[in-house]
């Protein structure tokens, strides 16, 4: 059986983004991110948990940048079995 695990990683952020949504909480940016995924629209999510920001990016994780606002992080979902 196939899982994906997402995993919030503090201190990144994306580079580029083709969508911003605002007042978004946690849960809904990794659902956004995750449908939009699905449709291999999107490789990774920033969220911003002071100003509830939800950014969603085709950015690698190479592409990723280090930002000291640690309420500043990426969702990143990985396939396993």
């Amino acid at each position: 059986m196939w899982t994906s695990v997402t995993e919030f990683t503090i201190g990144k952020a994306v580079s580029t983004n083709y969508k911003a949504i605002e007042r978004f909480s946690e849960i809904q940016c990794v659902r956004k991110y995750y449908d939009e995924r699905k449709n291999d629209m999107c490789s990774v999510a920033g969220y911003n948990r002071t100003s509830r920001v939800c950014t969603l990016s085709i950015d690698n994780q190479e592409d990723l940048v280090d930002v000291a606002d640690d309420m500043a992080g990426v969702f990143v979902m990985t396939d396993g079995e």
